[in-house]
């Protein structure tokens, strides 16, 4: 993946990854929230590169993506 683009994003980014992630290594995730100005990173314990309901890291995936547009709806709404 090129990351040549992820220094101009300007749009709130949430980056979620799983710690144990078997199709995209860990650090691909780190690289690409540290390359985005502002992005949030969250790491999620599972081994899943798709997250699905039953999944022990579900709740906090969803509580974050919940989080994340929360603030933008705040955000935006302030404008």
């Amino acid at each position: 993946m090129s990351s040549t683009f992820l220094p101009g994003i300007t749009a709130p980014t949430l980056v979620l990854h799983c710690r144990d992630d078997a199709a995209v290594p860990f650090e691909q995730g780190r690289l690409i929230a540290s390359r985005v100005p502002g992005a949030r990173f969250l790491a999620l314990d599972s081994r899943n590169h798709v997250l699905l309901p039953r999944d022990p890291a579900w709740a906090a995936f969803v509580s974050e993506v919940r989080r994340f547009l929360r603030e933008g709806a705040r955000t935006m709404s302030r404008a």
